[in-house]
């Protein structure tokens, strides 16, 4: 949440929160930016308009407040340069989004996100309804939080949250499991076969796809997991000599970097006669532009000074453009544009809008899109030396796939990043992708008594 608030609109705020008849299931001023022509390039989000109600203060009626009625969204793009929020095609739902995670698939143009209930896939240009379901997992009740998608394997990763009840002590502890969805049924697949944490923070989450690790922090520590297996890769206290939070990170895949913003709080003491105490309220923030090293944990400016003087929204989406090497993110009102090799400010234009109040959970088309893993599945047994001794043509391909080999191929397997085999051919030196989906595979080719495995990437 932004932190310009006062005393008294924050007790506004809460009792707000408490009566809204129609939640939102984010308690933070968020808003987002719209860009460009309408091809399915540039910074995507997701634009809300929300209607009140205006209601008295039971305890005192001389102060009206507006209540949340409902909502209305739609698909949109922002333009980080003037800030105007462009609305994508005339669709728009009604209900409320769920601001946890989000994620853009520039192989098939759709964007991802959580309206109430329902995983919801829109079209890149022109905003239409792809596909709406609702998810489950098989293990249990669950939520699928921080979600991002993962542009080397063409997959959409996130926290399963669950709860379990003990029956012989009588106490419900809590479960995080790295896990990944099915856009089209909903099906929830958990990878992690233990829980990785009690819980996560609004920090966000990012992926590393060299690597084939998924970040997310517990606000203390952040905790890398092994994609292939659900695995902790790394668990890494979260040291920040400069500032008290490591917030809203994304992943660079320019410089293999992962950058995120870095908070100062400001407080003074005041008395509050509701409570007839001391309270210490919150004057001002800095906010910086910083880095984490992921062998270590520790924090590092990259801004010499504060880029923006206040706050900026939890969890609404800050993204990178690799073409500009640009950390975006949101103050509620503005678009502010950091330069991840000065710090500096870029730009920091106020928010207008064609048709809307908020944008939120904004995405980059461009960001690593068409990367490979370097860090191989271990479960594959692939040997690396032999990736070169073979060809493979044309690669990247949509159709029709040509092995050329000096031997007689006896067998061709094609498998997905985590180990799932997709197809077989057996006596023939081609094959067809177009069944596959959008993404990174492995090429398993027998020949001769040996096996060669390469990389493949299906447009």
């Amino acid at each position: 949440m932004t932190f310009q608030e006062t005393k008294t609109s924050f007790i506004l705020f809460l009792y707000k929160f408490i009566i809204m008849k129609k939640l939102i299931t984010s308690f933070i001023l968020l808003t987002s930016f719209v860009s460009f022509a309408q091809s399915p390039d540039g910074i995507f989000s997701i634009v809300r308009q929300n209607y009140y109600s205006t209601e008295t203060l039971p305890f005192d009626t001389t102060i009206t407040i507006q209540v949340l009625d409902s909502s209305t969204f739609r698909l949109g793009k922002v333009d980080p340069l003037t800030g105007f929020v462009e609305n994508l095609g005339n669709q728009t739902f009604n209900g409320s989004i769920n601001l946890t995670g989000s994620a853009l698939n520039p192989y098939d143009n759709s964007y991802i996100f959580f309206g109430g209930s329902q995983l919801i896939s829109l079209d890149l240009t022109m905003g239409n309804l792809i596909n709406s379901v609702s998810t489950f997992n098989p293990n249990g009740a669950s939520y699928f939080d921080n979600f991002r998608f993962n542009n080397s394997d063409s997959t959409m990763y996130g926290l399963a949250r669950r709860n379990f009840f003990d029956t012989v002590t009588m106490t419900i502890s809590g479960a995080v499991l790295l896990a990944k969805v099915n856009v089209q049924t909903g099906e929830i697949t958990e990878i992690s076969q233990n829980s990785l944490a009690s819980g996560f923070a609004l920090a966000g989450s990012a992926i590393d796809p060299y690597e084939m690790v998924y970040y997310f922090s517990t606000g203390s520590n952040l905790i890398g997991v092994d994609i292939y297996n659900g695995a902790v890769y790394n668990n890494l206290p979260i040291i920040n000599p400069n500032g008290i939070a490591f917030d809203n990170f994304a992943y660079n895949c320019v410089d293999s970097t992962l950058y995120g913003l870095v908070r100062n709080n400001y407080f003074s003491t005041v008395y509050d006669s509701l409570i007839n105490d001391y309270i210490q309220v919150l004057d001002s923030a800095t906010v910086r532009l910083g880095k984490i090293d992921l062998s270590t944990g520790l924090v590092s400016l990259v801004s010499p000074s504060g880029v923006v003087f206040g706050g900026y929204t939890l969890n609404g989406g800050a993204t990178i453009d690799p073409l500009t090497g640009v950390y975006y993110f949101s103050t509620g009102n503005e678009v502010v544009g950091v330069s991840t090799q000065t710090g500096m400010l870029v730009s920091n234009p106020t928010k207008t809008f064609e048709d809307g109040q908020y944008a939120d959970l904004m995405r980059q088309y461009q960001s690593c899109i068409d990367v490979k893993p370097k860090r191989l599945n271990s479960s594959l047994n692939i040997n690396e030396k032999s990736i070169t001794e073979i060809g493979i043509y044309p690669n990247p391909s949509s159709d029709k796939v040509r092995i050329e080999a000096k031997t007689v191929i006896d067998k061709i397997q094609v498998y997905s990043t985590v180990g799932q085999l997709l197809l077989t051919e057996s006596g023939t030196n081609e094959f067809s992708v177009e069944s596959l989906m959008p993404g990174n595979y492995y090429v398993r080719i027998y020949t001769n008594g040996t096996v060669n495995t390469q990389q493949l990437l299906k447009k």
